[in-house]
């Protein structure tokens, strides 16, 4: 027969804020500020002292992810909208100015676009940017195509540069995300240090400790979902899925950079099919959804 866990080896702080960033975030500056404003009390200041700096660490660490999560951000948006660019505009510039030289269904045309703009409009951001590179390749020191083959040059660069600017940026979030996760459960081990210390000055007056506590946060589900970001593509006619679990407050800001009408809805699992219930996006829209607007929360 196993032994039950004794509530109290069990730290309540590392336990109610993993996978959240942000909730200890919050808990964390909510109890330094109330340590603070109690240090004149002699009891209390070496608590403080104690805790001060240990959360000032993690408040620095979830800054620098933050910001390098917000740059991360806007990278990945100036490659969708290259991506978006090359799918519409620029591949059927690049298509029409070939065309003026070679028609279509000829062995030169063939021998530069064989599937047309397909290449640039489907697939993965890196099988596009290949597409970019292979017709460069094609059209060599053809004389006739110089002045196009300077511009798709130009774009091809420009879309490696950004896709480089963004995978270099995910690289430093994911490092910063690891050592945030070492500060929260820092931050977390500090915290149930200063809960046994108050245990021990408020021994005969217990409920004096929740006030340095924010239970409230600490007992709600609090998951860094507005952090949350997916990507991807979904051809015509296909199904794409994104399996979490979502609140029953979640917003969700979504992006159409594609050049297809698309469904987005909720479900309860990743076999459901669309019962009537979501929103369509057209092609470049981006809009603000709650979750009741999606299907409701499953």
């Amino acid at each position: 027969m196993s032994t039950p866990v004794w509530p109290f080896t069990e730290n309540p702080f590392d336990n109610g804020t993993k996978g959240s960033f942000k909730k200890m975030y919050i808990i964390s500056i909510n109890t330094a500020n109330k340590l603070w404003g109690q240090q004149s009390n002699p009891d209390i200041l070496p608590v403080h002292l104690f805790f001060a700096p240990v959360r000032q660490a993690y408040g620095n660490s979830y800054t620098a992810w933050k910001s390098k999560k917000a740059a991360y951000r806007g990278a990945t948006t100036k490659v969708y909208k290259l991506l978006h660019e090359l799918s519409s505009a620029k591949i059927e510039a690049f298509d029409v100015r070939i065309q003026v030289v070679y028609a279509r269904g000829t062995g030169q045309y063939e021998g530069l676009l064989p599937n047309l703009r397909k290449p640039f409009q489907r697939g993965e951001i890196e099988e596009r940017i290949s597409a970019l590179a292979v017709l460069i390749e094609c059209i060599g020191t053809d004389a006739a195509l110089a002045a196009v083959k300077i511009d798709i040059i130009d774009f091809y660069n420009l879309m490696v540069d950004a896709r480089k600017e963004q995978k270099g940026l995910e690289g430093i979030v994911n490092t910063k995300s690891s050592e945030l996760e070492l500060q929260r459960i820092s931050c977390a081990e500090a915290m149930y240090a200063v809960l046994g210390r108050l245990m021990d000055i408020y021994r005969s007056n217990s409920k004096q400790i929740a006030i340095f506590f924010d239970l409230v946060t600490l007992r709600g589900a609090y998951p860094d979902d507005d952090d949350l970001e997916f990507e991807g593509f979904v051809n015509a006619m296909q199904v794409h899925n994104i399996v979490h679990d979502f609140s029953s407050e979640q917003l969700f800001e979504i992006e159409n950079l594609g050049t297809e009408t698309l469904f987005f809805y909720t479900a309860g699992s990743a076999v459901e099919p669309y019962n009537g219930i979501g929103i369509v996006l057209n092609p470049g829209q981006k809009q603000t959804f709650t979750i009741a607007e999606l299907g409701g929360y499953k």
